[in-house]
């Protein structure tokens, strides 16, 4: 597998894992009445969103 094709797949990956972070947070602000744990996902999608975006930033920059 090439250099470019590696990066391509792992900026593929960390952009799918910061949609799903997002998708969180969307959904525990959405529901936050109705679950009882809203504000720990909320917590947990933006650690996972940052991380990814911050991977994202660092992958872009090699």
């Amino acid at each position: 597998m090439s250099e470019q094709t590696a990066k391509r797949l792992k900026i593929g990956y960390h952009t799918f894992i910061t949609l799903f972070a997002i998708g969180v947070i969307l959904s525990s602000v959405l529901g936050y009445e109705e679950m009882e744990r809203a504000t720990m996902y909320i917590i947990l999608g933006i650690f996972i969103g940052w991380s990814s975006l911050f991977q994202i930033f660092k992958t872009l920059r090699k």
